[in-house]
């Protein structure tokens, strides 16, 4: 049995973010939730649950109030006033659009048009058209914040929610058609409707600061029905998919579901299943699969459904990364510094294991502690703070004129390489051997060997193979010569995206979305033994030999 030692990382303590909004792309099953502080993290769902993308916020970007899928590309609002889409191949900022109204408060999409709701009161459509977007009108304004809004299914109308009122708007008109007013819990309190759902048949489900979740109906805009589901306000409130379960939440963090039944000729919801899942206010609710996404104030997506009865959530941490060859350093990533820490590498020496390289000025036997401290001043300027004398730290500038975003990145040590992969899906190869870096190779990737943004890269610590993957299940591997890297061969694609890869000498181990492991042989081009005596799932059919 592999021997193996295990280390506790309590002095990591990192500040989870609370999730603000989510927007569910049913077709394609990913989740993109918005934090406090303005990143964005697009979640894939289709298998086991796991953060493909992420967005980090920035000076042009720094709110985000609302998101939408619309054409299986991904907007947001916020209080800067703009409409923003998101690249998602590059992970940054494609284009925007100023909103009438100042502030961004919501929004939604149907069809190709999108609707932002503004701090003024006013209601601003958007047309989406193959790659571009175009202002198209505002409908009439109202007084007071819109604080959320929906469109119709057929996209037609739109239902908004404000202060004491929800309104109704055609968006062929741009007027008003109906206004509903709610009833006041307390004399000198206004009302808030914080959020909306509208059903196929124009029913509308509001939730708001009374804890009352209302059923109305959108073609007479008439009150059906109402049910005092909490103690406080509610935040969120999801469908699902066959429209016939509820799920509501809010500050008291109760998830309360309610049931469509027929009851003679009429159709009433029922109150079924009350569940306390998140230990903080809950914001933002999604039913995909029929299972609950739920997330609020704790930072953490929460995945809970029933039977069996089951909850899952995935933790907000932001980045960890060991270093390689068994060097007992770690890199912590905070949301506004990153550290540098070293931990004890002692073992116990044997015929077989050998204690891990420590670094210069390293004590095998010490406590954890923090060496490096990073943390970025301005835009261009970063304060180092060098707690420990050892190990050095040295800044390189200006290696690279492209002006390019890395995404991941990863070091050849036995080669002096330095590897990055860039947001425009090609790879870098930085020569550091005499101190002075420079460029020494580029890849080609995209359109080549991979069709989405670099997700994982990985270098074996041999130094002679490398391997990228990517979104779309592309695979590709690399072997180091003489004369540079060159690509050694594209492992089977499958329809699971890959998480993890890890190499072993010169075996490569691929960890899919499915909780499933593959090992394949770099130098027999084939998959190993433990993978052709597995029973494979559909999705993965790998032939014995790969050819290259």
């Amino acid at each position: 049995m592999p021997c193996f030692t295990r280390q506790n990382m309590g002095f990591y303590k990192p500040d989870p973010k609370a999730i603000c909004v989510m927007a569910l792309n049913c077709s394609d099953g990913k989740l993109a939730l918005a934090r406090s502080d303005a990143s964005i993290e697009i979640w894939n769902l289709n298998h086991t649950p796991f953060m493909e993308k992420s967005f980090t916020s920035n000076l042009d970007n720094y709110s985000v109030e609302g998101l939408t899928w619309c054409s299986r590309r991904l907007f947001s609002t916020g209080h800067h006033g703009w409409l923003v889409e998101l690249d998602l191949f590059t992970l940054t900022m494609k284009d925007k659009w100023s909103i009438t109204g100042e502030a961004g408060t919501c929004l939604d999409s149907r069809n190709s048009q999108i609707v932002v709701g503004t701090e003024q009161g006013y209601l601003n459509i958007f047309q989406v058209t193959g790659t571009d977007t175009q202002f198209e009108k505002f409908l009439d304004k109202q007084e007071g914040r819109i604080v959320c809004v929906k469109f119709n299914p057929t996209g037609e109308f739109v239902v908004a929610g404000s202060l004491n009122a929800i309104r109704i708007w055609s968006v062929k008109t741009g007027h008003a058609l109906h206004k509903m007013v709610l009833s006041r819990a307390e004399a000198n309190k206004n009302t808030i409707v914080w959020c909306l759902e509208v059903l196929s048949d124009f029913t509308i489900v509001s939730g708001d600061s009374r804890g009352v979740v209302t059923f109305w109906d959108g073609k007479l805009g008439a009150q059906l029905e109402s049910y005092h589901s909490q103690n406080s306000d509610i935040r969120a409130i999801c469908i699902n998919e066959n429209e016939d379960s509820l799920y509501c939440s809010g500050i008291n963090q109760l998830i309360c579901n309610y049931e469509k039944v027929k009851v003679g000729s009429s159709i009433k919801w029922v109150k079924s299943v009350v569940r306390k899942i998140d230990e903080h206010d809950v914001r933002a609710m999604a039913v995909y699969h029929k299972k609950l996404y739920s997330a609020g104030t704790s930072g953490d997506l929460v995945c809970s459904y029933h039977p069996p009865k089951t909850v899952v959530k995935y933790a907000h941490i932001p980045y960890v990364q060991t270093a390689s060859d068994g060097c007992p350093l770690i890199l912590l990533r905070y949301s506004k510094h990153i550290e540098i820490w070293s931990f004890s590498c002692s073992r116990k020496n044997d015929s077989e294991h050998q204690t891990p390289r420590c670094p210069e000025g390293v004590d095998p036997q010490d406590k954890p502690r923090k060496l490096v401290k990073i943390q970025k001043v301005t835009k261009n300027s970063e304060n180092i703070n060098e707690v420990d004398s050892h190990p050095k730290l040295q800044k390189i500038n200006d290696l690279d004129d492209s002006n390019i975003a890395c995404v991941k990145a990863a070091f050849n040590s036995k080669n002096n390489h330095l590897i990055v992969a860039l947001s425009n899906g090609n790879l870098v190869v930085y020569d550091l051997e005499d101190g002075d870096p420079f460029i020494s190779q580029r890849l080609e990737c995209f359109k080549v060997h991979l069709t989405d943004t670099v997700s994982l890269l990985e270098v074996s610590s041999c130094g002679k193979y490398l391997a990228v993957a990517d979104a779309e299940s592309n695979i590709v591997t690399f072997t180091y010569t003489s004369d540079g890297y060159s690509r050694h061969l594209k492992l089977p694609k499958t329809t699971i995206p890959p998480t993890a890869l890890h190499f072993q000498k010169h075996i490569l181990k691929v960890s899919y979305a499915n909780n499933v492991v593959y090992e394949f042989n770099i130098k027999s081009n084939e998959w190993t033994e433990l993978c052709t005596a597995r029973k494979k799932p559909q999705s993965i059919q790998p032939p014995k030999k790969i050819r290259k």
